[in-house]
């Protein structure tokens, strides 16, 4: 089976990450285009001779950014099967929830996390039934937990922050949410705050980030590190989602952003995802 993803950015590498290993482990021939170091989008004009050029059986549209909208759609009107991982999912505060749903839209194959997102994408999905259109919607759960290695830092009892500017939202907005935050803080408390994802107003999260210890940019294997040993996750990520129930990590949630995100049953924190998802794409393309 040949395969074919994108990667944009810092939001999407970490959970892809574990799904290309464990992809690469079971023989699959995956090409992926890391563009996580670009600050531009994909040029639309020339995404379908990338994607001829690679020639894949499937093209693996992850996610929810814009991005992968373009790269669905290019896939899709070259006649190459879609395929949609956290699909259903609902998120809040961002373009994240359209451009997940469009996405949809073009995917023959639609995995999600869980039982809620997987009746949301049933029920969204009814219009292709009626052309006859046979799509694959399954359950495989969240690839994160197929790799939770992380760096064993050995420090404990600090509050993390991770707050990515919404999309949404105006400045000035951003910056009201930003200060809700501190208002969080206790005095002489250690808080350490991720840099934020390098989205559109990102300077603003930064500006007020270097008030604090400031954690650069790092990897997932470096952040996991430091949010097993946190007394607790402040933000508005997705981790608060996936990654901190894993390590049992208390969530304060902020503002806009994934505030209608859906907490992972206890049932599905485990590994197995992303085995799940190849073995379904073998077994169809068989």
């Amino acid at each position: 089976m040949k395969l074919m993803m994108y990667v944009h950015n810092r939001s999407e590498a970490g959970p892809a990450a574990p799904f290309i290993e464990v992809a690469r482990m079971m023989g699959v021939e995956l090409t992926v285009c890391d563009r996580s170091s670009f600050t531009e989008r994909p040029d639309p004009a020339i995404l379908p001779d990338t994607i001829k050029q690679e020639a894949p059986d499937v093209v693996m549209a992850p996610f929810d950014r814009h991005e992968q909208v373009l790269v669905a759609d290019a896939a899709y009107h070259l006649g190459i099967p879609v395929a949609q991982m956290f699909a259903g999912d609902l998120a809040g505060g961002a373009y994240d929830d359209a451009d997940r749903f469009v996405i949809s839209n073009y995917a023959t194959y639609l995995f999600c996390a869980d039982y809620a997102q997987y009746h949301r994408t049933v029920s969204s999905q009814k219009w292709a039934a009626e052309i006859h259109w046979k799509k694959r919607i399954e359950i495989v759960g969240a690839t994160h937990y197929d790799n939770m290695d992380h760096e064993h830092r050995g420090e404990t009892g600090h509050t993390l922050v991770l707050y990515n500017p919404p999309s949404t939202l105006s400045r000035g907005e951003i910056v009201n949410e930003i200060y809700d935050i501190k208002e969080l803080f206790e005095k002489d408390e250690r808080v350490l705050w991720v840099a934020p994802n390098g989205d559109r107003n990102s300077d603003i999260v930064e500006e007020h980030a270097k008030e604090f210890e400031m954690l650069p940019k790092m990897s997932r294997y470096e952040f996991l590190g430091w949010l097993k040993g946190a007394k607790r996750l402040v933000g508005n990520s997705s981790s608060a989602y996936y990654e901190a129930p894993y390590f049992e990590v208390p969530i304060v949630q902020v503002g806009v952003r994934n505030k209608y995100r859906e907490p992972i049953s206890n049932f599905m924190i485990r590994s197995g995802a992303s085995r799940n998802i190849i073995e379904v794409l073998k077994e169809e393309l068989e």
